[in-house]
């Protein structure tokens, strides 16, 4: 098994219902390919956690950084797991828009991992990183 996170831009004109209509396609290309996730879109941009076969998931990743609707692609991180994170959804996605009670519950969440790390030191690199990005994008874009 193996994971995969990165972080990109949405270009300009990238709507919802374009995302949405991406994530349709991406669930049933997903559960073909037995690959699992979560993305995140925040405030125009994009941070997604992938997880499956890593020549499968390495594919994905090849076309994504191709796709012309965000920008900006980097790879946080990737590595070997040992089991999965997101086991039965083939595709998460949260669209997080201003403040609202979503935002605050992810706040709350990614504020207790980032305080009590310590407790969390048998965590992935890739989870840990995802969940740290996560936080700063978070918290640098409500702080503005």
């Amino acid at each position: 098994m193996f994971s995969l996170v990165y972080r990109s831009i949405a270009r300009p004109g990238f709507d919802l219902d374009q995302i949405q209509g991406m994530l349709s396609k991406a669930k049933t290309f997903n559960h073909q390919q037995n690959i699992t996730g979560c993305l995140l879109f925040y405030e125009g941009e994009f941070i997604q956690y992938l997880e499956g076969n890593q020549f499968k998931v390495l594919t994905l990743f090849d076309k994504i950084k191709e796709d012309k609707r965000h920008e900006k692609v980097e790879l946080l991180s990737h590595g070997e797991i040992e089991k999965r994170a997101f086991e039965t959804w083939d595709m998460a996605f949260e669209n997080f828009y201003g403040e609202n009670e979503q935002i605050s519950h992810l706040k709350l969440v990614v504020s207790n991992y980032l305080l009590h790390k310590e407790l969390h030191t048998t965590l992935h690199p890739s989870k840990a990183i995802f969940w740290e990005t996560i936080g700063a994008v978070l918290y640098a874009k409500s702080s503005t």
